[in-house]
Parts: structure tokens; sequence; C-alpha cells
């Protein structure tokens, strides 16, 4: 199914060759693209400066650098000093994974090798690189980075340089040299390369909806510049602080090690992560730093995608009984990018029938929606719940006269909306200034029992209402509220409590359960538990009683779940005073923070770590496990997202060099274990890691969260 629709959405390509002949696509050079390095996440530090553009389809020596050419490199040569132990070895790897691709060599003797090939198999594959040899021979270099000479005229996969600089924030090369063109469906995109992956940003994904309506997947047609990110959709920006966007923002971002031709016979189509950003409904944005998807994409070898979708009254806003205003509309551009993907992805290197969805706080409570949403049935295999919010407007969803009720009447009193007739009402809003809807004191940010895409009000364990069942890992921050709650000047913890809209009897009559730390600092002592009591009242409790109550009824295939003991904040988030409490504090060893030093590992801290953007961010190496527990997250990540697995293959890691992530191994001496009901364990994630039993079981049952919440008469 997915090779038919990559056969169709090639084929296009063809036809649209002649319309930009100095932009190359796969098509044009007759060869799939792969940019290969050994990404070790140091940037421009990097001391592996070696990467290729891998030309897998079979062609002459000639043939090959005139592909080269045309993508403004020209053959590659290896430098001296290559071992056998290199980063070309996951060439052999891969087309090894890919059982049947074979399609490196054009004439075989009984062994599988050409009849000039001087070395065993245990050499690997052939590509042609620069330089020549004897008697007017061509060079060609073995995985393990054996050179010898072969005919010219062989046919042999070959390797380009790849000069692209490394984009960042500041700067992004998008000159006509970097640029490549992808055809799919009806429509011919011109995104670029950058030092690591294809990067094709800005793809409009839906059609643009009627205020208040729901969206769905576009049909592409036409030349489409993807060079730069689309509009972000109506908010105030959490970055600058600005009212700013349009409401014509159902964009997409995609991030690819890979794209492939219509003469490859088995295109390595690649397992896609599909990301879905945070910010309570109402601010975020696809094309946020934070989650540039380059760094996952290339290491992972993952396809990334990030995307918009509507917020705040423009997402989520109900209107009047029998005016047809559901709200949802931001669940419904999430289905819709979805579909885009379904169809197009192939084109772009990515497996259809292999997507994760994935998110984080609202992004996470928009995953939740989503496996449960028939709609979105059969587009996602697998899923990441990061940091998934549990107040009740998150993980329970009210009714449409409720939310009516609680978030619309309060936006038609301050618009001047109101109305005892309904469609004079939805007839205001939608025409009311957007700029002015969104700075509103009110706003409408609840996902909601739309009837279409959320029908039942949570997911349930028993048997009833729909489920997308599909493998799921979860997690949270161990200090997710430090980044959230007021700091609270006192020595009160009823009054810090109570500031914060927290429960305050079970915890003030439970001291031995809520312990002040003692640190001799009385007033940071109360903010230590009121963040406590907010991580487990706002997150940690009920998601964790999800994953027990998946696992004990085995509702999902596979369930893991973890708890991020080590954090990079987001340098524009939070604001002071709990920017100081969540960063990790300074020593005289550790002048940009230690990790190792106590502090709040609080919500979004795990962001820059997971996409590996805190050098984008231009932050500094805290200390020397920041870059080695990096490369272990992203490499535990991509793991789930190919295999739905979070422990890496170690022979995938031996074979790509990735030793620090084989040394993380070895030191936590065990696996990340799923939840298992009878016993049930999460992974500390940390330098190294653990597997330890669920904590804070006597402050979730103080607080009226125990394990078996769900379980519970009444819920």
């Amino acid at each position: 199914m997915a090779t038919s629709s990559l056969y169709k959405a090639l084929v296009v390509a063809v036809a649209f060759s002649t319309l930009a002949l100095a932009v190359p696509t796969p098509a044009s050079l007759g060869s799939d693209l792969q940019i290969l390095l050994h990404n070790d996440l140091y940037g421009n530090e990097s001391t592996r400066g070696d990467v290729v553009i891998v030309l897998g389809t079979p062609q002459t020596q000639q043939a090959a650098a005139s592909d080269c050419s045309a993508l403004a490199e020209s053959l590659w040569t290896p430098p001296s000093d290559l071992t056998a132990d290199n980063f070309l070895a996951y060439l052999a790897y891969q087309s090894g994974q890919q059982s049947g691709s074979g399609h490196w060599w054009p004439s075989r003797d009984g062994r599988g090798y050409p009849p000039s090939y001087p070395f065993g198999p245990s050499h690997g594959e052939v590509y042609f690189i620069a330089g020549s040899g004897s008697n007017g021979a061509c060079k060609v270099i073995t995985t393990s980075a054996k050179t010898f000479d072969m005919n010219c005229d062989a046919k042999l996969p070959a390797l380009c340089t790849n000069t692209a600089p490394l984009s960042g924030i500041n700067y992004t090369d998008t000159s006509p040299r970097v640029q490549t063109q992808v055809a799919s469906g009806n429509a011919m995109y011109t995104g670029f390369r950058d030092k690591i992956s294809f990067r094709f940003l800005g793809i409009q994904y839906g059609t643009y909806p009627q205020r208040f309506t729901y969206s769905s997947a576009l049909e592409p047609t036409g030349d489409v510049s993807a060079l730069e990110f689309g509009a972000i959709c109506r908010q105030i920006d959490g970055l600058t602080n600005v009212n700013d966007g349009s409401e014509d923002c159902l964009h997409l971002n995609i991030y690819s090690p890979y794209l492939p031709s219509p003469k490859t016979a088995k295109p390595m189509l690649k397992p896609v992560l599909f990301w879905i950003h945070g910010g309570a409904y109402i601010n975020g944005y696809g094309s946020d730093p934070t989650w540039d998807g380059g760094n996952l994409a290339s290491r992972g070898d993952i396809v990334v995608v990030t995307i918009n979708y509507r917020l705040g009254d423009f997402g989520f806003l109900v209107g009047p009984n029998g005016t047809g205003l559901n709200g949802n509309y931001g669940i419904s551009d999430q289905v819709s990018a979805l579909k885009w993907v379904k169809a197009n992805i192939a084109a772009f290197g990515g497996d259809p029938n292999h997507v994760t969805i994935g998110g984080q706080s609202a992004g996470a409570g928009s995953v939740r929606a989503l496996l449960q949403s028939p709609p979105a049935a059969g587009l996602f295999a697998g899923a990441i719940l990061e940091s998934d919010p549990s107040p009740p407007s998150y993980s329970y969803y009210l009714s449409l006269d409720q939310e009516y009720a609680a978030q619309t009447l309060p936006i038609l009193n301050l618009t001047g909306c109101g109305s005892s007739n309904s469609n004079a009402e939805v007839a205001c809003l939608r025409n009311y200034n957007a700029s002015a809807l969104v700075g509103l004191a009110a706003v409408a940010n609840n996902v909601v029992v739309d009837g279409t895409y959320v029908v039942t009000p949570a997911i349930t364990f028993n048997g009833t209402g729909h489920v997308n069942k599909v493998p799921l890992l979860m997690g949270t921050m161990r200090d997710e509220g430090g980044s959230l709650d007021t700091v609270v000047q006192t020595t009160n913890l009823s009054l810090s409590l109570a500031k914060n809209f927290l429960p305050v009897a079970p915890v003030v009559d439970n001291p031995s359960v809520f312990p002040l730390p003692g640190s001799g600092n009385v007033t940071l002592d109360i903010y230590n538990v009121t963040t406590r009591v907010s991580t487990d009242a706002s997150f940690y409790c009920l998601d964790v009683a999800t994953a027990y109550a998946v696992a004990k009824t085995h509702l999902l295939p596979e369930m893991y779940y973890y708890q991020f003991n080590r954090s990079y904040q987001i340098p524009y988030w939070p604001p002071p005073p709990n920017k100081a409490l969540c960063n990790a504090p300074p020593d005289a060893a550790h002048p940009a923070g230690n990790p190792d030093a106590e502090y709040f590992k609080c919500h979004s801290g795990d962001l820059t770590t997971i996409f590996a953007t805190w050098r984008r961010w231009g932050l500094p190496e805290r200390d020397e496990n920041d870059t080695p527990f990096t490369q272990f997250i992203i490499d535990s990540w991509s793991s789930w997202v190919r295999t739905w697995n979070p422990n890496p293959d170690p022979a995938l890691l031996k074979i790509r060099g990735y030793a620090n992530t084989t040394r993380e191994m070895a030191l936590a001496g065990s696996l990340w274990a799923q939840v298992d009901a009878s016993a049930p364990t999460l992974r500390k994630v940390q330098w190294p890691s653990s597997q330890e039993p669920f904590p804070e079981a006597a402050q979730c049952s103080a607080l009226g969260l125990p394990l078996d919440y769900f379980f519970l008469p009444g819920v």
C-alpha cells in the first residue's frame, strides 16, 4: 500500500522534472538520496566532519559524478584516517534490514559480489568515490573503508560530498545550490538540505477553513515553496509575548534523512514521528526551534513532522446548541495533518504505515484525545505522551453545554456578542476582529465531547468506548509544577497551596506524607512541597494510574513509563522567579550549572534534550555528560519510534558507533521494562538511568488519586 502510493507520487516527478531543471529531484537524478554522517550532536563543534549524500541507485561513475554535480557537489574523497569502524558501516546494516533490496550489484558471481571484488563479504557494499586508478579504472570504497579500482562502467551506488552548512536559528542557507524538489500528489515541493537532513518547511496540509469549522486534508497541487516556515496560528506568542499569527496557519514541517526514487525497487522508508506541540491549547507552533527535527531525524534515522493547529477560541470555542459549533477544531486539524501525512509522507522518505504520534503538555493532551478519536483510527501506529496534564479539562472532557457555560459565555460577554438569537451570536463571533479576540481576558481551550472527533468523556478501561490500540510510551518530569506554580513568599504552607489552587487539607493534615525538606530556607521548603503537590495532583498521579490501568487491562499492546530526573530548561520559559529554580545551580566547577546538583526538574525541561536543540539555542554544555545524555535520549526515543521498544538495539549502536549510549546502558545495568501491573516500575531517566518502583504512592493516595484510581467506583 505504501509502495503503490509512493509510485503514484513519484510518477508525477517525471512530469514536473522539466519545470525547474536547476533544482534536482530524486526522479531527475534517477536515484534515491540519503544524507549520512555520524551525528554526535556536537553540531559545528563536532570533530566528526565527514558527511555524504548517498546516491543509492546503481549507475556508472560518470553518471554518478553528473548527479553529484547536479546537487552542486562532487564525488566524495574519504579521509586518509577512515577506519573499518566508520559511519559508512550503517549502509550495509540498513540494506540488511531492508531484506531483498539488494540493488547494489548489477552483475553477480555465485557469492553475490562483482567478479572484480577482491574482498570477502564481511567488507560490505561498494560505492563510487572520487579518484581514478590504474588503466582508466575508477575508485570505489567498501563500507568497511577498503578502497580499490573498478571498471568505471560498472553500475554502483555512489557517495557525494555534502557541503551544505548546518542550519541555525539565526542563519539558514536555502540558496538554489542546496535546494531539492519532491513530487507528491499533483504538487512539486521545493525544500532544501542542510548538513544533517532534508528540510521541507511551511507546507500547507489543510484547507483554510471558515472560522469555527472543521478542517480537511488538502490535496496538494502545483509548485509549492517549502523553504521557510509558514504563519503561526493566532495567539499571544509565548516567545515574544506579541499578539501574532494568522487564521490561515495549517502548516507542517518535514525533516528527513532520506528521499526515495522511483527507480528504487524497495525504498527504505523511515518510521515517522508526528509531533504535536504544547502550550495549553492557546499558544505554540511547529516551527519553535525547541523541536527542530533535524538532529532527531539524522541521528535516529527517522522522519520528523511538526505541525501547527488552531488554538484558543479559533481552535476550541463551542457555540450555542444547534449551531454546529462543536469545538475541537484544533483536534480536527491534527487529524487533517495525519491524513496528509498518510497520503504524502512516502515521497519524503517516511513510512505512512509506521507513524508515531507524540506530544508534550497540551500536545500530550492532544495525543490522549487522538487515542480515543474514531476519525484518527488507522492514521498512526504508536504514541508518546510527555507530561500529559491531568486536570479535568485535559483528561475528562466536558459536554458541549458544559463548555458553552464554562468558557463561551464569558467570551460572549466580553465581545458583546451575547444574544437571544444563537445565529446572531455565531455571526458576531465569526466577524469579530481576530487580534481583539486573542487579546480577551477569557479564552476557550478545552477539548470537548463533540460527537465526531471525541465521542466519550475519557478513555475507558472496561472495554467500552473507542480506543486506538497502539503501543504507548509516557512519562513526566520529576518536578512538573516547578515552572508552573506561583512562588509565594511565605512560611505558611496552607497559603502557598491555596494561592496555587491546590488541595490544602490532605497536605497539611499529613505532614509525614508531605514533609518539609528542612533545608534551612523555610520559604523554599514551602515551595518545594507546593511543587510536589502540584506535580502529583496535576500530572504524575493520574498519569501513572493510566499506565497502571493500561497494564492491568492490557488495553494497549505495549506500555512503558519514565520519569525525567535531569533537565535543561527552554531558554524563554518559565519566567522569573521560577526560571532560576528550574535551572541547574552553578558552582566553581560548573559555571553554567551542575546537573548533578539538586534543582527542580521542571515542566518542559526535557524538550531540548529529546530534540537535541539546546546547542541550537546557544546554550552551553554544563558538564561532561550533557552531550552523552542527549545522545542516549535521542537513541532511546528514536528506538521507540522505530520499534516501540525504548531500549536501543546493541547491534545498531555498535554499527553506528554510538558508544556513549552503549556505555550508559552498561552503567544502568538493566533494561527499561514495561509496566507490570503486579509490580509497576518506571525508568528514572538520568545519567545513568535506573528502573525503580512507582514513587509517590502515599502522596497520590492522600490526594485521592491512588494507583487504582480508574477502577474506583464512580470513576
